[in-house]
C-alpha cells in the first residue's frame, strides 16, 4: 500500500473535494442519469480521464456525496465537540447543525436518492457507507443513558428513528411541503421539545 506525504494528500483532497462539488451542481441541475462523467469533468474544470484518478465510476462519485450529506466520516467529530453539554443542550445543538447543513443539500438529494432506493447494489453501498455514522450516535447514546441522561431505551433503535425523522422531513421539504418549507429552521427546538417532554407536556 503507498504511502502518501502530508502534502500530497492534502492535494488529493483538495482534487477530490473539486470534483464532488463539481458533481453536486451537476447531478442537482440535471440529474444522477443524465449526467455524464464528462459534463462533471468539464464543471470542475479537468480533464475526463482525471475523474477516474479519484472515483472508479459515477455510482462511486454518487456514494461519496451521499457520503457528505450524512457526514458520515464526521460523525464522531461531531459527537465529541458537543460531549460537555447535557443531553437536550446537546440534540439541540447537533439538530441545528445539521438541518442547517440538509437544506444546503436539499436539490443533490432530490437528484441522488430515487437512485439509491430503485439500485440494490447502491443501497447495500450505502448502507454500509452509513453504518460507522450509526454505530458512533449508538455510542454515544448508550453513553448518555449509562449516565441516567436519558431513559433506558434501545440506543440503535432510538438512533434509527431520529435519523428516520430528520430524513422524513427532509423528504417533505423536497416534495414541497408548504409547512415545513416555511418552518425549516424551527424544527430542530419543536423536536427537541417533542422527544424530552412529549405530547402530553402542554404548559410547561
Amino acid at each position: 500500500m503507498r504511502v502518501h506525504s502530508v502534502s500530497e494528500q492534502e492535494r488529493i483532497d483538495r482534487r477530490r473535494a473539486q470534483i464532488l462539488e463539481a458533481a453536486s451542481r451537476v447531478f442537482a441541475r440535471k440529474g444522477f442519469h443524465r449526467t455524464t462523467v464528462r459534463e462533471v469533468a468539464r464543471e470542475a474544470g479537468i480533464a475526463d480521464g482525471t475523474i477516474y484518478l479519484y472515483f472508479a465510476s459515477k455510482q462511486e462519485l454518487l456514494l461519496a456525496l451521499l457520503g457528505q450529506v450524512g457526514r458520515v466520516g464526521e460523525r464522531r467529530a461531531d459527537f465529541a465537540e458537543l460531549t460537555g453539554i447535557d443531553v437536550r443542550a446537546f440534540m439541540d445543538a447537533y439538530l441545528r447543525r445539521r438541518f442547517a447543513e440538509l437544506r444546503e443539500w436539499r436539490q443533490l438529494f432530490a437528484a441522488v436518492f430515487p437512485e439509491v432506493l430503485a439500485d440494490p447494489g447502491l443501497r447495500a453501498a450505502q448502507a454500509a457507507q452509513a453504518a460507522p455514522a450509526f454505530e458512533a450516535a449508538e455510542v454515544e447514546l448508550a453513553r448518555r443513558i449509562e449516565a441516567g441522561q436519558l431513559p433506558p431505551l434501545d440506543p440503535g433503535l432510538l438512533t434509527r428513528v431520529a435519523a428516520a425523522t430528520v430524513v422524513g422531513l427532509l423528504v417533505l421539504d423536497v416534495l414541497g411541503d408548504p409547512v415545513v418549507d416555511a418552518r425549516w429552521e424551527e424544527l430542530p427546538a419543536f423536536l427537541a421539545h417533542l422527544w424530552f417532554d412529549g405530547l402530553g407536556s402542554e404548559g410547561r
